[in-house]
């Protein structure tokens, strides 16, 4: 068996011994990562509802009657080229109305990547791959953060959307990683931003301390380092490690559900916001505290913030 193969087999072992790690821990741990899934669904769901096209539409067809457009002029619009024939107003009413079709599709596939970087992340925290788990947090905060963005600001939306090449893409990424960093200091997100960053997002020496093992040997006078890097971030003997690692995985969820609920309009599922999202956030906030409680000195030694969400 190749070693890629010993590593998938693993799989199956690992997810048992952190479910079983878990639930020694609070059941309601293992519990919460589906109640965020559901949370996530629910948003998908009712975002696929309300964020309808058919306003948009019919505003673009009526401008394009009143400024008298053939289908070849209109295309040139939608396309962002102004043709000689329209006047300036009706040109930037029509184009209005375009990025804001541009910017239900943009935030409908970014909460698409939250979903997938979620799922990832809960997956990989049950396989014992603590590091990548962790990275994802950054992709997900990322994608909130541009939905938010482009949810105020439609035209943005269709610049993304419509990005070809690295150097569009680097220098979209410029242009807007000051308002992801003050969407960070917004929410509150900072700390799980670069948690993330240091996990697995960089090779930094950190990223590197759970599963890093040293020994020294030493023969005829010649000393030698041995240094070996597991494939599973978990020490046997620091359950805590992982444990709260999953509760960063869990108080990310908490923490972006207000910035989606802004960013989201759309969603007016009653029973979703008033009461699944708050419930979900004072859950998570027990299981914070009760981490803090029972594991006081581990948290104060990796000089982690105690706070656990916003709620």
């Amino acid at each position: 068996m190749t070693e890629i193969n010993k590593l998938i087999e693993a799989d199956e072992t690992n997810c048992q011994q952190s479910m079983k790690l878990f639930n020694q821990f609070d059941p309601s741990l293992v519990t919460s990562f589906d109640d965020a899934e559901n949370l996530l669904t629910v948003f998908s769901r009712s975002f696929g509802h309300g964020a309808t096209d058919d306003d948009t539409q019919h505003s673009i067809s009526e401008l394009a009657k009143e400024g008298g457009l053939t289908e070849s002029e209109l295309k040139q619009v939608i396309n962002g080229r102004k043709p000689s024939s329209i006047r300036d107003d009706l040109f930037e009413k029509i184009v209005s109305n375009i990025n804001d079709y541009y910017s239900r599709r943009s935030r409908g596939l970014l909460l698409l990547q939250v979903y997938r970087s979620y799922m990832y992340a809960a997956t990989d925290i049950r396989r014992l791959r603590a590091g990548t788990a962790m990275g994802l947090m950054r992709l997900e905060i990322e994608a909130v953060a541009l939905m938010s963005l482009f949810q105020v600001n439609t035209e943005l939306a269709f610049t993304w959307f419509n990005l070809k090449g690295d150097r569009q893409g680097k220098d979209f990424y410029n242009n807007t990683k000051k308002d992801v960093s003050e969407f960070c200091d917004r929410f509150e997100l900072t700390v799980e931003w670069n948690l993330a960053s240091s996990a697995s997002q960089h090779s930094r020496f950190i990223g590197l301390i759970d599963g890093l093992s040293i020994s020294s040997s030493s023969q005829f006078e010649r000393y030698t380092d041995n240094f070996s890097l597991a494939l599973q971030d978990f020490d046997p003997g620091k359950p805590e490690q992982l444990i709260v690692r999953a509760l960063y995985i869990l108080r990310t969820q908490a923490k972006l559900l207000l910035p989606l609920q802004l960013a989201l309009p759309e969603v007016s599922d009653p029973l979703l916001l008033e009461t699944r999202i708050p419930k979900f956030i004072k859950n998570i906030g027990v299981l914070y505290d009760k981490f803090q409680k029972e594991f006081p000195e581990f948290l104060e030694s990796f000089g982690i913030e105690t706070k656990a969400t916003n709620a």
